[in-house]
């Protein structure tokens, strides 16, 4: 293995080119995040370059819109288990991938004189530390859930250790980072365009019941996630089931690669009352959709900080929602709205209706809501504070020069 050095300019005041790796299916919170930050970004000098295999969704997505990527051919699915056991091939796959995909992703940012590496994506960040590690390449990694107990947890403690520093979207993912390498960890906690995400007129709200066919009079309660097992969307299924007639239950979105999952959802949703439960399919109106809304309900538990619950509060929809990784601290107890306890559906149906059962509470606590938003989860604030300490990681003295891999 040969090694080159070059020193690159230092460029603390012009722009800051930042390679981003991501292999994660299709656009959900993790690909979402990457969108809404860019334009802000750029705004702080710092300009997002995506590289991500080509035949995924966000690569379509931001080469038809004239955004900066590239095609990388990081691996989209990764395990050393066949079913349940560990398996002798997938174990020398792996191997083998442990250096060169660390090299790929070293000869591409060095090529493309590309000043930080920033890995957005679960299954990055391993490979991210080590090309930072064996390059001296500056690198950041970005947590967006809670990672399982065990080999997982070690091994996303590795590449901390390795990387110049990690982005975490809450206090709650920072948490599950061991204690040895915690102070390597910075919360970062995610936000919303309030200006996108805003209470909206009677006339709005009128306008998009009329489109999905429902009446004024109806109560609307949203819920805008993938269609996962992760999700749990038989509870919201069990929740519109526990409502009185007078509630539609509304599922904005698509399953990830769960299909038969999605299907049994479905299924289970058909035995509801006539006009009880709805699923729109992937939909890109999700404000609009909230302006129709008097609730948000969420029942996620592989979490980080849910984006969608910070939405619909910056929208002055209360939430009311599972307790999961970032909840809490997105969704202020009896003042924004409910946390109640994982998978307790009675707890999610009383806090639904003790919502619905009083106009003047829902407006106190959207009110309460929007007012949180503001004072915590802006998307320029997130920006701002990616961007300082981006700059902070690149022009650190321990992260050049820069070995090129050969």
């Amino acid at each position: 293995m040969a090694f080159t050095t070059t020193a690159l300019p230092a460029r603390k005041h012009t722009t800051l080119r930042v390679l981003v790796l991501d292999q994660g299916p299709g656009l959900w919170g993790a690909q979402q995040y990457l969108l809404r930050l860019r334009p802000l970004l750029a705004e702080h000098g710092v300009e997002l370059t995506l590289a991500c295999p080509p035949e995924l969704e966000q690569y379509e997505h931001w080469r038809s819109r004239g955004l900066p990527v590239i095609p990388l051919a990081l691996p989209v699915s990764r395990s050393i288990r066949d079913e349940t056991r560990i398996s002798a091939g997938r174990l020398v796959t792996e191997m083998s991938r442990s250096v060169a995909v660390p090299r790929l992703i070293a000869q591409t940012a060095v090529r493309g004189r590309y000043d930080l590496v920033l890995a957005n994506s679960h299954w990055t960040h391993l490979d991210a530390a080590v090309a930072a590690r064996m390059w001296r390449l500056p690198t950041v990694l970005t947590l967006h859930e809670t990672s399982m107990p065990g080999v997982g947890r070690r091994l996303r403690d590795l590449a901390v250790r390795a990387a110049g520093h990690t982005i975490a979207v809450s206090g709650s993912v920072a948490e599950t980072v061991g204690a040895t390498v915690r102070e390597r960890v910075t919360v970062i906690p995610n936000g919303v365009d309030t200006a996108v995400f805003a209470p909206s007129d009677e006339r709005l709200r009128h306008t998009v019941r009329r489109e999905l066919g429902i009446d004024d009079d109806r109560r609307i309660a949203l819920a805008a996630t993938r269609i996962d097992p992760s999700k749990h969307i038989e509870d919201l299924v069990e929740f519109a089931a526990g409502l009185d007639d007078s509630v539609t239950v509304l599922v904005a979105g698509t399953t990830s690669v769960y299909r038969d999952y999605e299907q049994h959802v479905r299924d289970l949703a058909v035995a509801l009352p006539p006009g009880r439960m709805r699923f729109l399919g992937a939909r890109d109106d999700i404000p609009r959709l909230l302006g129709a809304s008097d609730l948000y309900v969420h029942t996620g538990l592989i979490e980080g900080m849910p984006l969608g619950v910070i939405e619909a509060q910056a929208a002055g929809v209360p939430v009311v929602a599972y307790e999961a990784a970032g909840v809490r601290e997105a969704v202020r107890h009896g003042e924004t709205g409910y946390v109640v306890a994982p998978r307790d559906v009675a707890g999610l149906l009383d806090a639904g209706r003790r919502v619905f059962g009083s106009e003047c509470l829902r407006r106190q606590l959207g009110e309460q809501a929007r007012s949180h938003v503001l004072d915590r989860h802006r998307l320029d604030d997130q920006a701002a504070a990616n961007a300082e300490l981006l700059r902070e990681v690149c022009w650190s003295p321990t992260s050049s020069p820069v070995a090129a891999a050969s």
